[in-house]
């Protein structure tokens, strides 16, 4: 049996919505017991049994390794309107920490990490929001009851912003708070002629990107979407950078829409419906969101609607973005409907990886607008978690899945390169015929030959080959039958054996195996081809970060096209299944 605390001084305030019949409360549970664990991406892990009544919201707070999901449902515990869940093993377990009081209809809740490692429920109650301390308890309301809308972020100086959606009217304004949601600062009119506004800030934490619908129609959804920047130049305080533009003028109905931001690359994500079909369309940018380039769709089914997504940074690979999303058509466990997970890079932006789909329990949309979350750990792997409705066979109930991706420890040797601080392309290749790609990578070697790769679409049990790509090398395959991953992590040396290569395709190079040196031109061979590009390079006094530089000493000359010359000479090329 839980034990229930009521804070009743914790919050007092007058002229409440009336959807409360009574002043708001607080009640905290007993707390959850830390445990280490980790699951990983594919299993649904249960949140709780019952069908919440608005948007839910979540976040991870890496301090004490516990995820905070915000539910607004009047279920979970007699009399209340919205409760904090957290577990601290990645969502096996569940605990009940704390509650709003008395049961009425929340529609919306966003949870953020704020100052000083503080978690922060953010949520609307008829036309009025309100900030929730999660740790101390304390509620304030920010502004009200005359908002529709609204949408909250955290700068990386802790500072909190938040937009609102004015109703009667089409003015979006905006309120700041630097010390925690005690104070929030002086009104700023954005705009009076918008509508649903929705921020991102940078994964810097110091600009912030603004979207809405901008000249409202009567149709909200085929209104252009507007954007803006935002500079925070104190704690508290921040400004426009640049102009107001028009992202997309799309008169196709466009019912959800986000952008997403890390260094100076940015999306802008949103759902298009064109002749009654829904897909997921993206722009990009590479100048921080000052333009974007052209539509993209990013997922598309002929026989499926796409739609209910969320998507966040990573750090991965130099940074990129990942995605979930709701598909009306399946073939995962039998469902018709299915969760999906897509992710990109900012080397490529629009190349988005192969959809994995991820619910076992069917996914379920409502008119109540309970949109699927992703919660970023923003470690070093990149792990992430998402949040969505589905059937629990009973009813409907709210899941969590984990997203681990797989890390390949790789070590190589490269014939004339030592050491071989160069870059590689590492493949993750099919181990059936006809082998295809899933997923590939770019990386950095370290003077030991080592590089830690992280995938994203890697499955544990299945075989894989491992094909490494190097600019002036032979391409070089792992050995017969391919290797899988286990618990996320496979550890491979192509150094140990000739035997490590298909084929046996390498060469001892002291007490290493390394792979050939040569193709300069990238055929797959190394021949006369390539020591002519060698050899005139030479001839011409060629230096620097250049492919015909075999042997790495920054010069191009005859002791180069030794190496190519002994390789082409032998026959020397690629050895592939």
């Amino acid at each position: 049996m839980k034990n229930l605390l009521t804070i009743a001084a914790v919050l007092l305030i007058a002229s409440l919505s009336s959807t409360f019949a009574q002043d708001l409360s607080v009640k905290v549970n007993d707390p959850p017991i830390p445990y280490n664990g980790n699951v990983e991406w594919g299993n649904d892990l249960l949140v709780s049994a019952s069908e919440p009544l608005g948007k839910h919201s979540g976040v991870y707070r890496s301090s004490n390794s516990t995820i905070y999901v915000s539910v607004p449902d009047t279920n979970i515990q007699s009399g209340a309107a919205l409760v904090i869940l957290t577990s601290t093993n990645n969502g096996s377990t569940w605990s009940n920490i704390s509650a709003i009081t008395p049961a009425s209809v929340i529609s919306k809740t966003k949870i953020i990490i704020g100052s000083t490692d503080s978690v922060y429920c953010f949520f609307i109650s008829g036309a009025t929001v309100y900030c929730w301390n999660v740790l101390n308890n304390r509620v304030t309301q920010v502004r009200g009851p005359s908002f529709r809308d609204f949408d909250v972020a955290t700068s990386s100086t802790g500072s909190m912003y938040i937009f609102m959606d004015s109703l009667g009217t089409n003015n979006i304004v905006r309120y700041s708070s630097a010390d925690g949601g005690v104070v929030w600062g002086l009104r700023g009119l954005v705009t009076s002629g918008g509508a649903n506004p929705k921020i991102y800030f940078s994964a810097l934490g110091d600009t912030l990107i603004l979207n809405y619908y901008g000249g409202v129609l009567a149709d909200t959804a085929t209104s252009t979407i507007r954007g803006a920047r935002y500079r925070e130049s104190v704690p508290g305080t921040m400004a426009v950078v640049g102009s107001f533009i028009d992202v997309t003028r799309s008169i196709a109905p466009k019912a959800e829409f986000k952008s997403v931001r890390h260094g100076t690359s940015a999306w802008f994500i949103y759902t298009s419906e064109e002749a009654g079909d829904v897909n997921i369309k993206c722009k990009v940018s590479n100048n921080g969101g000052n333009t974007f380039v052209d539509s993209a769709v990013i997922a598309s089914l002929p026989t499926a609607d796409e739609y209910w997504f969320d998507a966040v940074h990573h750090n991965r690979d130099g940074g990129g973005i990942d995605v979930i999303y709701f598909s009306s058509t399946g073939t995962n466990r039998g469902n018709t409907n299915q969760m999906n997970y897509i992710t990109a890079s900012k080397s490529n932006m629009f190349s988005f990886s192969n959809a994995v789909q991820f619910a076992d329990n069917q996914p379920v949309t409502s008119t109540v607008g309970y949109t699927p979350v992703l919660i970023p750990y923003y470690n070093s792997l990149g792990d992430a978690g998402a949040v969505w409705v589905g059937e629990t066979g009973t009813g409907r109930g709210l899941y969590f899945d984990k997203l681990s991706p797989s890390v390949l420890n790789l070590t190589v040797s490269l014939e004339a390169c030592s050491p071989p601080q160069d870059t590689v392309t590492v493949l993750l290749r099919s181990a059936v015929s006809p082998y295809a790609v899933v997923e590939t990578k770019k990386v950095s070697l370290s003077g030991a030959g080592t590089a830690s790769v992280v995938f994203t679409g890697a499955v544990n049990g299945v075989s894989y080959y491992i094909v490494v790509k190097h600019r002036n090398s032979v391409e070089t395959w792992s050995k017969t039958g391919g290797e899988v991953f286990v618990n996320g992590i496979l550890n491979y040396d192509f150094t140990t054996a000739a035997s490590q290569a298909f084929g046996n395709n390498m060469v001892l190079v002291g007490s290493d195996y390394a792979f050939y040196s040569g193709d300069v031109n990238d055929d797959g061979f190394v021949d006369g081809a390539d020591g002519l590009l060698i050899d005139n390079d030479a001839f011409n006094f060629v230096s620097g970060y250049v492919v015909t530089d075999l042997n790495c000493d920054g010069t191009v000359d005859g002791s180069d096209a030794v190496f190519a010359d002994n390789n082409a000479f032998a026959f020397i090329g690629i050895v592939r299944p």
